[in-house]
């Protein structure tokens, strides 16, 4: 079992004057933060940069270890190794679907071995746990990943290497179970994995004494107007090639590395490369660019810009988004016209949300309204884009007009699923671009917002020179100049295979895009499209083969990447579509959030028993934030409070001179080792028994059961667990049709209630049986007065059942939350467990 500690415990922590030491009391001495170094090395051949993070953790506590750490990585990125050195030995780590993984680890710390597993949370979060590490050990990660790397038309490449996790706004309400991670803040409905995804946080100033190292490589060719905007860099010689590396020690992990270059070559020019592997298959990479001297057709424009004014955008994140919405207002002709949304939990119009034209008076009233919006709030991102396409949707006679949304965030939001969601159901024939501003900005989601919008994604430091680092981006908010693009083997005239993203993205000046697919024994790519005049465009591209076996587990990326889009919007084929993602995954070595990465030391037994120490990592608040006006407004604040919170963090009591107080916000089942029983009730339960009960106590299964009724689940009669199975099948199924339902009424498509009501009644038939139906009570209300209600209306009208649709989800969450919480795990609307929420 895992006895974690209590960072916060005042008799436990101690300052010292030496300066950013966090020591942890323990009977035997003093402790330091598990984690020592983190090395970052990126390699970039033709925009392709394969890294490798190595992250070493050591054990300073007399008992044994286990290191909880959750980091970033860059957003979409394919991670294919993972390996552990530990006691002069390196032990390559596997891919497994996901709670075999997890289990395969409990059962790994129980015999006593070291272990460690990788998990990913979302596109750019992730959790690596070390355990059964000994006391005065120390234990390296080693994870490596390939990203495709942005570029544009003018030969600009860039490369940006997180270091942080921001803080995220956390919406919903708090669920009634025990959290699945170890973070500071609270799983919620809207949010089920949020304790997964919210590190707790060091006080400005305070050093935890984590080394960080930082190289780039690139592998041959001149580059031209190299810069780094966040760090002080060194340029040297590699391998015949340059190598950038960070000029300064003991930088801080707070920002984002973000290094641009341009190639001397100039111009990208369009290709199709292809890596062969030892098995004759082969994977190509289509660069296309905008066809020489093309220029989009200047048409009207409706042009929304959503900026977002929440407290995580304080002080000069604030100031950069209000200079970028002026900058991309300017660029608009009087034959556009702009409407204005500031939101945070509260939406601010300017003007009621009426569209106006951006003829001099209305630029001029416009950036006046602008200039007053300041930060305050959480980020209720989905609802926003909401209102902003129904506002789109309302135009009537004025629907001729292009209709644009350009998003200015930080991104920094937990419920990115829903946002995506929205934007795949409602976007129309609008298009949506985001513009990502903070020092440490969610790459990974704001990317693909913009591409499931059909835009573009662009990101600027606070403070840099706007004027650069959103060129292009006044042009790009338009019609593109090349769309409905194909891509065709040249000697057969077959559509290529397994093409991703599908279909191509559409061209925009100075904007290239990236697509990966499968070729058979072709040497030449036909690709054919739409110029803004409607006329046919073509291009025939010689296939050219590469060394890059990256490719390989790009296309494997981005093609789960698609999946996960589907799984988004397709309950009923959530078993189908999580099956395929398994087999991708673990075909090509490609994390995913439906797998994990595992490493088992079975050299020897070192904790004989599995009792350690557990210790989440804190890490540093980016650089930039204004940690003060987050908490004024509550923006960060956890659904409800936690063990030790006032508020949005925790308090301290009085400390000794600087060092600052340590500001690390405590996960409720952090109790010291050793603390007297009265100091231990206020954690959760601890449970001896059987080996599944431990393991079910080191995650966390989706609801945590008092000790009388977990023992009553183990021992339960085999006719009520197949009433059990036959219900939660039932409530998939119905889960299902009514999502299917729900997704008919927004698309306007005919819709009959004959299948829901089967459906509903069907799960009405099985609830009737269950021993322990009466305290389902959420459900019941679901099953016997809201979805009636729906369906009611829906026999009446499509439209009227449509203005229920909301509610109803809302309620179909709480008895899925429910029925979890009851039956002990599991969410019945399939996925496989907590992480399909977070898709």
């Amino acid at each position: 079992m895992t006895l974690p500690i209590a960072m916060l415990n005042e008799d436990r922590i101690t300052r010292t004057r030496e300066v950013g030491t966090l020591v942890v009391e323990q009977p035997t001495g003093r402790a330091s933060l598990p984690l020592e170094r983190v090395s970052l090395s990126a390699r970039v051949v033709e925009r392709v940069a394969e890294v490798e993070v190595r992250q070493t953790f050591s054990n300073g506590f007399s008992e044994p270890l286990e290191a909880v750490y959750i980091f970033p990585l860059s957003g979409g990125a394919a991670v294919t190794q993972f390996e552990l050195t530990v006691a002069g030995r390196t032990i390559v780590g596997t891919v497994a679907e996901r709670q075999a993984a997890r289990q395969q680890y409990a059962e790994a710390i129980q015999a006593g071995h070291r272990a460690a597993l990788l998990e990913q949370e979302r596109d750019d979060v992730f959790t690596v746990q070390v355990g059964n590490l000994p006391p005065g050990e120390t234990a390296e990660v080693r994870i490596v990943y390939a990203e495709s790397l942005p570029f544009f038309s003018d030969g600009t490449t860039e490369l940006r290497l997180p270091t942080v996790v921001a803080p995220r706004y956390i919406a919903g309400n708090p669920v009634d179970r025990d959290s699945v991670g170890q973070g500071v803040e609270a799983d919620t409905d809207r949010v089920p994995d949020a304790s997964r995804i919210t590190p707790p946080r060091l006080a400005p100033g305070f050093d935890p004494k984590v080394g960080l190292a930082i190289s780039v490589e690139f592998g041959g060719g001149d580059l031209e107007e190299l810069a780094c905007s966040q760090h002080a860099t060194k340029l040297g010689l590699s391998n015949g090639g340059a190598r950038v590396s960070l000029a300064l020690e003991n930088e801080p992990l707070n920002r984002d590395f973000v290094l641009r270059w341009k190639s001397a070559g100039g111009e990208i020019q369009p290709s199709v490369k292809v890596f062969t592997s030892e098995s004759g298959e082969r994977h190509a990479l289509l660069t296309l660019t905008p066809p020489v001297g093309a220029k989009a057709v200047a048409i009207p424009r409706d042009v929304v810009f959503l900026v977002d004014r929440s407290g995580s955008m304080g002080g000069g994140k604030m100031t950069s988004a209000i200079r970028a919405s002026l900058g991309l207002l300017g660029t608009l002709t009087r034959r556009d016209r702009f409407a204005l949304l500031a939101f945070d939990d509260r939406m601010d119009w300017f003007e009621k949300g009426a569209f106006r034209v951006a003829d001099e008076e209305g630029l001029a009233v416009g950036e006046k309204w602008l200039r007053d919006v300041d930060a305050r709030g959480g980020t209720e991102l989905t609802g926003a884009l909401s209102s902003a396409l129904k506002i789109v949707a309302n135009r009537g006679a004025d629907a001729h007009r292009m209709p644009i949304l350009v998003l200015l965030t930080d991104g920094e939001v937990g419920d990115e699923s829903s946002a995506m969601k929205e934007v795949q159901r409602n976007l129309g024939d609008a298009r949506l671009f985001t513009i990502g501003i903070d020092t440490a900005v969610n790459d990974g989601f704001l990317r693909r917002l913009a591409s499931l919008g059909g835009g573009t994604a662009t990101f600027v430091v606070p403070g840099e020179q706007l004027e650069s680092a959103l060129r292009g981006v006044g042009r790009e908010i338009g019609r593109p100049v090349l769309t409905d693009l194909r891509a065709v083997e040249a000697e057969t005239g077959e559509n290529v295979a397994m093409l991703t993203p599908a279909p191509i993205p559409d061209l925009f000046v100075g904007r290239p895009v990236a697509a990966f697919f499968k070729i058979g024994n072709g040497t030449a790519i036909r690709v054919t499209g739409k110029l803004p005049d409607g006329t046919a465009w073509e291009q025939t591209l010689p296939v050219e083969e590469s060394g890059l076996p990256a490719l390989a587990n790009l296309w494997a990326r981005r093609r789960i990447t698609d999946l996960e889009d589907q799984f988004r919007l397709k309950p009923q084929r959530h078993a189908e579509i999580q099956k395929e993602i398994i087999e991708l995954s673990v075909r090509h070595s490609v994390l995913t959030r439906f797998t994990a990465f595992l490493v088992v030391d079975k050299a020897e037994v070192v904790n004989k028993g599995g009792n350690q120490v557990s210790v989440v990592q804190p890490v540093e608040t980016p650089a930039q934030w204004e940690m003060d006006q987050m908490l004024n407004t509550g923006s960060f604040a956890p659904p409800a409070p936690m063990a030790g919170y006032s508020g949005g963090m925790p308090s301290m009591p009085p400390m000794a001179p600087p060092p600052p107080p340590i500001m690390m916000a405590p996960s409720p089942a952090m109790m010291p080792p050793g603390a007297p029983p009265q100091a231990r009730s206020a954690a959760p339960k601890t449970k001896g028994g059987s080996l599944l009960k431990r393991a079910m106590n080191v995650f966390g299964k989706a609801a945590e059961l008092d000790e009388p009724e977990y023992e009553r689940a183990i021992t339960m009669p085999p006719d009520q667990k197949v009433e059990r199975a036959e219900f939660t099948a039932r409530f998939a199924e119905l889960a299902s049709v009514f999502e299917e339902t729900a997704l008919a009424i927004l698309e306007k498509k005919p819709v009959d209630a004959t299948a829901l009501d089967a459906a509903r009644k069907a799960a009405v038939a099985a609830v009737n049986v269950l021993h322990d139906a009466a305290e389902l009570t959420e459900t019941q209300r679901f099953l016997r007065s809201v979805l009636p209600a729906f369906i009611a209306a829906l026999n009446a009208s499509p439209d009227g059942a449509e203005t229920l649709i909301a509610e109803t989800e809302a309620q179909l969450k709480k008895a899925n939350e429910e029925i979890a919480a009851r039956f002990g795990g599991g969410q019945p609307t399939g996925g496989g467990g907590f992480w399909s929420g977070s898709i």
